[in-house]
């Protein structure tokens, strides 16, 4: 497709079975977390799939991503839950929304669009050519090989590309430091003389 307000309500609306997929050139309607707004300009990449469920569905969505970014894999780092980031900036990001028996996938990358965000960063900057159909392809191949490992060796995959762990982040509650991502999907974070779980906070660091 050329332009879709957004990929992830056009699968919502046309579902047929798992693996169908959306490829768009530009969305009008892009959307990210809680409802934000993603900036989704022509340029870029907007993809999204249907995916049988699984609890740590971003988790296996952001290392098949970094793994098909083949070229500069070892300097891209994901941020939990969703974010996609090269350079202390915001490369992509990733959506998951689930369906009952499905979950839609959503991924956002910045190619050669213009950004108007100084947090952010396309792969145009780094000099990155990349194919859009290629990455499709790699993707899925990577995706179904992360699906079936066992959530432990997904978790050790993460950490190494965690951004978090050691950071000093912030949420509405409180604040402590990153130590892991729990088996559930959890950021797990130390404060002072304990140990708490976050699920869906938003959350800030210092530097990002």
């Amino acid at each position: 497709m050329d332009t879709v307000k957004s990929t992830n309500n056009w699968l919502s609306s046309f579902f047929c079975d798992i693996d169908d997929r959306a490829l768009a050139i530009q969305q009008t309607e892009g959307k990210g977390r809680r409802g934000n707004v993603w900036a989704s300009k022509t340029g870029g990449l907007y993809f999204s799939f249907i995916s049988s469920n699984h609890r740590l569905l971003p988790l296996i969505t952001g290392i098949s991503v970094v793994e098909s970014l083949v070229d500069i894999k070892d300097n891209i780092k994901l941020k939990w839950p969703n974010d996609i980031i090269v350079k202390e900036k915001k490369l992509g990001g990733i959506l998951c929304e689930n369906h009952g028996d499905y979950t839609v996938v959503g991924i956002g990358l910045n190619i050669s669009n213009d950004i108007s965000l100084s947090d952010a960063i396309n792969l145009s900057d780094l000099n990155y050519n990349l194919d859009r159909l290629d990455f499709v392809s790699f993707f899925k191949f990577n995706f179904n090989n992360n699906f079936n490992l066992s959530p432990q060796e997904i978790l050790e995959k993460y950490t190494e590309f965690d951004f978090l762990i050691g950071r000093k982040i912030d949420w509405n509650t409180g604040s402590g430091i990153v130590q892991s991502v729990d088996i559930d999907g959890s950021l797990v974070v130390s404060i002072e003389d304990k140990i708490v779980n976050l699920y869906s906070e938003e959350i800030s660091i210092e530097k990002y």
